[in-house]
């Protein structure tokens, strides 16, 4: 059992109202914060604990999940054939069927593609269409520390068109300005009445806490259990054992996060 299949173990916990089923995750917020990265993680803790887990990634402009899991190999991304908004629509018709149809959870980035998940939402209502099938929609909100981060994720919140029950506001510390606490950047965005409403109608806040090594540990080409048990990376060499602590330490804290708001049986 590897690193991040034994945290996750750790984590699944008494709470559980019931079995997780399929989720569909589809997430939120401009390209700089974070999601990529979230959605991969989600990706390893699920695979790590033998639950199938599709990827799909609809940001062709800069595909960060395609990159780390490859198209067309085993587990690999699927991508639209353009970024033109028909054939996304298209691709994330096909891509959520093949998932049912394969009774695995999936996960989409749409990156910028909010607009398109707009007119989505006018062909198919897709909260409804999951829960009709049985499967669990999981909404992920990503914000930075400035309001328009948040403004943004809140306009996307308010036009309805993928809010499901289960849905979390995911905000990103690595945006935060060197000097700053977490905490206090994120103060004022927590003051505004666009807050409460979003946490009054359920939606539940984390903090994705920054992780130094990130640059360090895709450029070595290591998945986050990989890196964290030392596995070696493209160069023959794994991280040092800070760094390996350091991503050890990362996913535990959103793995404590996650239980915090008890969300563990909302993953994929």
């Amino acid at each position: 059992m590897n690193e991040i299949s034994k945290k996750a173990a750790r984590t699944e916990t008494a709470d559980m109202s019931q079995p997780r089923g399929i989720t569909v995750v589809l997430r939120h917020g401009r390209g700089r914060a974070g999601g990529s990265t979230f959605l991969d993680l989600l990706v390893q803790i699920g695979r790590a604990e033998d639950r199938p887990v599709m990827v799909a990634d609809g940001d062709r402009r800069n595909p960060t999940l395609a990159s780390l899991y490859p198209p067309r190999t085993p587990g690999g991304a699927t991508q639209p054939a353009t970024d033109e908004t028909p054939d996304v629509k298209l691709w994330l018709s096909n891509s959520i069927e093949e998932a049912l149809n394969a009774q695995s959870s999936i996960v989409i980035d749409l990156g910028g593609g909010d607009r398109v998940m707009q007119e989505y939402g006018h062909d198919l209502a897709l909260v409804d269409f999951c829960e009709a099938l049985g499967a669990h929609p999981l909404g992920l909100f990503f914000s930075g520390p400035e309001l328009d981060d948040f403004e943004h994720v809140l306009a996307i919140w308010r036009a309805g068109y993928f809010r499901p029950t289960r849905s979390i506001l995911v905000f990103n510390e690595h945006l935060v300005p060197q000097g700053r606490t977490p905490q206090g950047a994120f103060n004022r965005i927590m003051e505004q009445e666009g807050y409460r409403e979003m946490t009054d109608a359920g939606v539940r806040p984390i903090f994705l806490p920054r992780l130094p090594c990130m640059e360090e540990m895709r450029t070595a080409g290591l998945g986050f259990a990989d890196a964290a048990s030392g596995k070696p990376g493209l160069k023959g060499t794994p991280l040092g054992p800070v760094r390996q602590f350091m991503v050890k330490q990362w996913v535990g804290k959103i793995q404590a996060e996650l239980k915090r708001i008890k969300a563990v049986e909302w993953l994929p």
